[in-house]
């Protein structure tokens, strides 16, 4: 790899350094006839010429006459553009074809040479730009550099053109140089937004809709579409459950909106609403969300529904917004070849911010417990419950390096090839990829691989049948340990510093001993298997009509996914004692969609107007079985069918079914009033048939206030949006929650039979919301500052939630509908471009701030949930339920005698008691923090020298609060299980030497470990997300070797982070639902990253 990007280097600045070529190359061409594009191509291929033209202008399939078979560039030019309107100019080795100047100049006209220099708002030259006289067919073109000179007269008004960008008039008086910047032109480039079923102009856009391009320069090596979108959007947050690879992750828009009903979006691949379940089939590991089957560099653009009124086109499913997501289609033109291929390193990514206490400090701490847990109780030595203090357990005390023992540094390598193009009638594009990526703990990795084809053909004037198909395989190898009572790492970190992995003879050392106090990680690393493999289609059959200003498209997808999920136990291990055990899942989920969408667009005199109707009709079907096979004869048999005994095998069959009717009408009046109208019927089998249907109305308003007669500021725009919708949600609750369940393998007596599991709730209906946006887009220049904000307010009523039954009911929960929730917040984003000198500098920076709280509960106002949260009338989703935390008893006199008798003593935490009764108990617990934050957001700024290009990315979060679980442990002085080091030196030894670590214990004591505002910390930070250093070579050195592009990079990722919180990182957590996220249990931080890569266009 290193020797041919080598060799490719060499090449080109080899070319790029020749300077042997004049007007006197010779040039061989057959006699006769043939077209300027032969021409050209010939005398490109003979010589070191490059031709510069305006394909508007210059007719490159215009037939000229041969005469010369043998001759140099000029001569062979010069005959063939006798008698056409074409001329030719050579500057150094490029060669300018332009319309003559069939217009002179008259005598008595003066003319003057003008110069100057043509360029976008980036900076960048413009290639090609057409500059003429007003009035006149005296004109020219722009060379590679953007420059043009021309002669002209005076008081002449001077015309620059260029596709796609607004045309600009310039008089000339005495200037003889004239630099212009040129402005993107919307309507040239016919700018449109992806929204639900269709497309809209931007201008006539009322929603709160963003949009994300994928390109070379912000790309991540990331798994999924959602964790690109970190940063970049306002209103928008993604945290991954841990940097494991395949681990799950959270997206939320506008804050969370349901209890425990999905709080995902909707995603949605052309046109096909993904089921976004995890495809871990029993939380067997890592949760594996669904859209990291997707290839992402074959995605065209991402389009985040915000506001209701743009997400209710989708009904049901649309409360948490939508994700669309465009992939790539060929063009009508030159095929166009890409490959790309990176290759990088990851590591453990802030290890050092937690310290923890080695040998000798550590068995100073547990002595010191000791002493005082014997003291406490009376024990003497040779008494029961005499403890006896560590001396010098391995002849010398080591100090292992646990986590290092189980982390690695991690490779990853990824190829991308496509290949797309197109006639006028048919377009196609064809993809594939290979992604390998090593996980930062031993034995977890990741291999993806991705195969798409997509093609449309006009077959006649009035019909268009396309089909889009992708084929994609994940195998993801996870980190073994999920049943082990904890996370591998936790059970690394929590070794005593002197413990060991192996005995003398090389055995390992058991968990739970003398030798080890915690399962040995290296034991579970090597002697458990589990991984999951996952086979997903997804296909698109379409055929639209056409006829004038009417179409009807329809068609039919299919979503299918096959996951395979096992994990084996080594007999050595501790859950396959009595010769290994495998359990084995499968799922099969068959999802069908049909569809047929009308569309009528038409103009009225001022007035444009749009209608589009629908229908939906979607069915899944999921099929499960698992089995649990234990006793092998050896290690060398590891399938299923070589157990001795099958302790469990089960299975099922689950199906949902939605009809949908759906329209949208668009009215506008100059694009200066907007009018947007859209309805939603959703027909749902989750249901029970008196509460099947459910109707999500919107209505959106614009206005283009810079449409207006009275507006004096022709650069800057102005447009005002209000919307208002409703959106539903139904996902979560399972499919059969209106209707008790039964199931099988019930035993009573000696006979098998089923049994009622689960009661229904036939009173189950939709939990919907409804939300109110209004927001404007402001900008200035022309486009070169740009800011869009917006206000708004959501309420959630009948939220769906499983209510815990009393046990006499025989059930444990009901699904049911509890009560109501307000989110309401503000966003705000900014982006413009600025030329320093040379140096072009685009930035891009978003804010937003989202609260949250419950309005309404059913039942009780408190509502507990977990070890560490609660639901409040009044209070947030995310908010913590903690004793607080009073500092340490100083003496034993200031501890209440009931806590007294429990054995609390100086040096203990002190908790408030709320109800003064010298009991600590739940109801002294407060909610207080919340793992929401204040405001978070990204900032990107880009930096652009000729060819080089830097691109620094910041994500940030405030206000955020974390509970440091982990720290139960490593805060618990005196215990058989390592300690941090701050908390070894300045821990409780007598009154007032600490009120912060209480004293060290020799018990699990639990009275210091409650969940407290203790372990309550700070969230916030700022972090360097991404960090990219690239150059583009210039396509005149390219063009020799057949290339049309060509870019070399270094990407950092998460190379920096800043926070007060004390652990690893402030954004994982255990558990990512909203109600319980922001616990951190030793969460494997997002690795850091160095990668490189070449990007390749032919």
């Amino acid at each position: 790899m290193r020797l041919t990007v080598f060799f490719l280097l060499f090449i080109i600045l080899e070319t790029y350094a020749l300077n042997g070529y004049s007007q006197n190359q010779k040039v061989s061409m057959n006699k006769g006839t043939a077209t300027l594009a032969e021409i050209i191509r010939q005398i490109e291929k003979q010589t070191d010429y490059l031709f510069i033209y305006n394909e508007r202008e210059v007719s490159l399939k215009r037939k000229v006459s041969i005469f010369t078979q043998n001759g140099t560039v000029a001569s062979l030019l010069l005959d063939a553009l006798k008698g056409t309107e074409f001329s030719y100019t050579m500057e150094g080795k490029h060669i300018i074809l332009t319309k003559k100047q069939a217009e002179a100049l008259s005598p008595v006209q003066h003319k003057k040479r003008i110069t100057g220099l043509v360029k976008e708002y980036s900076g960048e030259a413009i290639v090609g730009c057409n500059v003429s006289v007003k009035g006149t067919t005296i004109g020219t073109i722009t060379d590679i550099n953007g420059k043009y000179s021309l002669e002209v007269p005076d008081n002449a008004t001077l015309v620059f053109s260029f596709l796609g960008y607004k045309s600009m008039e310039y008089p000339v008086k005495a200037q003889q140089t004239i630099n212009v910047t040129l402005g993107e032109d919307s309507k040239a480039l016919n700018e449109v937004v992806v929204v639900g079923y269709g497309t809209q102009r931007k201008a006539l856009v009322t929603n709160a809709i963003s949009s994300f391009k994928p390109s070379e320069s912000n790309m991540r090596p990331v798994l999924t579409p959602s964790e690109l979108l970190q940063g970049r959007v306002a209103g928008v947050t993604v945290s991954t459950g841990s940097g494991n690879l395949g681990s799950s992750e959270r997206m939320s828009i506008r804050g969370a909106a349901s209890l425990s009903a999905s709080n995902e979006p909707l995603y949605v691949v052309d046109g096909i609403p993904i089921l976004n379940s995890n495809a871990s089939l029993f939380n067997m590991g890592e949760d594996l969300s669904s859209m990291a089957v997707l290839n992402l560099t074959d995605i065209e653009s991402i389009e985040v529904l915000k506001d209701a009124a743009s997400a209710a086109i989708y009904g049901s499913r649309a409360t948490n917004g939508v994700v669309v997501i465009t992939t790539k289609s060929g063009k009508e033109g030159r095929s166009d070849i890409r490959l790309n291929v990176s290759t990088g390193i990851s590591k453990f990514a802030n290890k050092g911010r937690i310290k923890y206490a080695d040998s000798d400090l550590y068995v100073e701490t547990y002595n010191d417990g000791v002493e005082r847990y014997n003291r406490q109780n009376g024990y003497t030595v040779g008494s029961a419950g005499y403890v006896v203090p560590i001396s010098n357990p391995f002849q010398g005390l080591p100090d292992t390096d646990w986590l290092d023992l189980i982390t690695q540094v991690g490779h990853s390598y990824n190829v991308d090839l496509s290949f797309s193009g197109g006639s006028k009638k048919t377009k196609f594009y064809v993809g594939a990829n290979y992604n390998y990526q090593e996980g930062i703990i031993k034995t977890n990795d990741i291999t993806k691989i991705n195969l798409k084809a997509k093609i449309s053909h006009e077959m006649t004037s009035w019909l268009e049948v396309g089909a889009n198909v992708s084929g994609n395989y994940l195998k993801n190898n996870r980190v073994p340990g999920a049943n082990i009572g904890s996370t591998i790492v936790a059970r690394a970190v929590e070794q005593r510093p002197f413990d060991r992995p192996y005995k003398p003879n090389g055995d390992y050392y058991l968990g739970g001993t003398d030798e080890l106090a915690r399962h040995n990680p290296l034991q579970i690393l090597n002697e458990e298997v589990s991984y999951i493999d996952t086979y997903r289609y997804l296909g698109t059959f379409n055929a639209d009509l056409k006829y004038k200003k009417f179409s009807l498209k329809n068609s039919v997808s299919t979503d299918i996914g096959y996951t395979y999920d096992y994990v084996y136990y080594n007999e050595n291990h501790p859950y396959g004692a009595g010769g290994g055990r495998i359990v084995e899942y499968n799922r099969l989920v068959k999802n069908l969609l049909i569809e047929n969408v009308f569309n009528y667009n038409d103009k009225f005199g001022d007035f444009e107007a749009g209608l589009m109707l629908g229908h939906s009709f979607q069915k899944m079907s999921t099929r499960t079985s698992s089995i649990d096979g234990r006793g092998f004869p050896s290690p060398v048999f590891d399938t299923v069918g070589t157990a001795s005994e099958i302790y469990n095998a089960s299975g099922g069959i689950s199906e949902f079914a939605m009809e949908s009717y759906f329209g949208r009408i668009n009215l506008s009046y100059l694009d200066r009033y907007i009018l947007n109208v859209t309805m939603r019927s959703d027909g749902s089998s989750r249901f029970a048939p008196s509460d099947r249907y459910g109707y999500f109305p919107s209505v959106s308003l614009g206005w283009n206030v810079s449409k207006e007669s009275f507006w004096k500021f022709p650069q800057t725009d102005l447009k005002f949006r209000l919307s208002y919708g409703k959106t539903g949600n139904q996902d979560g609750i399972g499919n059969y929650a209106w209707q008790p369940l039964m199931s099988g393998g019930i035993n009573y007596g000696n006979n098998s039979g089923m049994a009622v599991t689960s009661m229904g709730n036939n009173k189950l209906t939709w939990e919907t919301a409804d939300q109110y946006d209004f927001g404007f887009d402001l900008g200035f220049w022309n486009g070169k500052l740009n800011m869009i904000a917006d206000i708004y307010l959501k309420n959630t009523n009948n939220l769906l939630y499983s209510m815990p039954l009393h046990g006499t009911s025989g059930f444990t929960s009901i699904t049911s509908n509890i009560g109501s929730m307000r989110n309401y917040g503000v966003e705000f984003s900014i982006n413009g471009h600025l030329n320093i000198g040379k140096v072009n500098w685009t930035s891009s920076f978003n804010i937003s701030h989202n609260k949250n709280k419950l309005t309404k509960l059913l039942g009780d106002d408190l509502l507990p949930i977990g070890s560490n949260r609660a639901l409040k009338v009044g209070e947030e989703l995310g908010a913590f339920y903690l004793f607080q935390m009073d500092g340490l008893y100083q003496y034993d006199g200031e501890v209440p005698q009931p806590l007294y008798d429990l054995g609390v003593r100086a040096g203990d935490v002190k908790y408030h008691d709320a109800d003064n009764n010298g009991i600590i108990n739940d109801n002294d617990r407060v909610l207080t923090g919340s793992s929401n934050p204040d405001f978070f957001g990204g900032w990107n700024n880009t930096f652009k020298y000729k060819g080089f290009q830097l691109d620094v990315f910041f994500t940030y979060m405030y206000g955020n609060d974390v509970y440091a679980e982990w720290a139960v442990t490593a805060t618990r002085p005196g215990y058989r299980m390592a300690i941090t080091e701050d908390v070894a030196k300045n821990r409780w030894t007598a009154p007032g030497s600490s009120d912060k670590y209480p004293r060290a214990v020799n018990t699990l004591c639990g009275h210091n470990s409650k969940n407290s505002t203790r372990f309550l910390e700070d969230g916030s930070f700022i972090r360097l997300r991404s960090l990219t250093f690239s150059y583009t070579f210039p396509q005149v050195m390219l063009q020799k070797i057949c290339l049309k592009g060509l870019r070399l990079y270094v990407q950092g990722d998460n190379l920096l982070l800043f926070s007060k919180y004390s652990g690893w990182d402030p954004e994982v957590s255990k558990n990512m639902d909203p109600q319980y996220f922001g616990v951190d249990l030793y969460g494997v931080p997002p690795s850091r990253s160095v990668n490189f890569g070449i990007n390749l266009s032919f």
